[in-house]
């Protein structure tokens, strides 16, 4: 009897973690990708932990934001022109689901502001880094689910993900 108490005890947590899990990559599967520039890193901040903290820079469409506020809220709605980064707009949650793509507006920065990347890495990165700045082409790849939800998939430099880049840094 106790045996059994203690076996359900350890499974709950293991099998809530695993339910974690399973949720992230659903999301990452089904949702859409979309790569957004990103702008304000400084690579030599990777020393001091394990994380690279940037800013979104949107491609803004030249129309004038229009977003009333009302009852359904803002969102970005996302226009794909061909090109790497899609143009970016912030409009009313009801219009945006008409847009390509759209991001619901709750202060996204704080979700989508920072990458992890291995101390042991730490440096190589901080190379690759500092010619991405140079070249501006640091993206940052989001999957975004139907409900407007991004979710990070990938740091890409130059169209390629950042780790591959280290991996292939590492062999040489």
């Amino acid at each position: 009897m106790i045996n059994k108490k203690l076996l359900v005890t350890v499974m709950i947590p293991f099998i809530l973690l695993c339910l974690l899990i399973a949720r992230a990559e659903y999301h990452l599967s089904v949702g859409t990708q979309w790569d957004i520039a990103i702008t304000g890193y400084d690579p030599r901040d990777l020393l001091r932990g394990h994380y690279l903290r940037f800013r979104l820079a949107y491609n803004w469409q030249d129309t004038k934001n229009e977003c009333s506020g009302g009852s359904t809220g803002c969102s970005y709605c996302l226009t794909n022109i061909g090109e790497q980064a899609p143009k970016v707009q912030i409009v009313d949650t009801q219009i945006a689901k008409q847009c390509d793509g759209f991001m619901q507006y709750e202060d996204l920065q704080t979700p989508l502001n920072r990458f992890y990347i291995a101390e042991t890495q730490a440096k190589l990165a901080e190379d690759i880094l500092r010619q991405a700045r140079i070249d501006n082409t640091a993206y940052l790849r989001l999957s975004i689910n139907i409900k407007g939800e991004p979710r990070i998939v990938d740091l890409l430099i130059d169209g390629r993900p950042l780790e591959q880049l280290l991996k292939e840094a590492e062999t040489y």
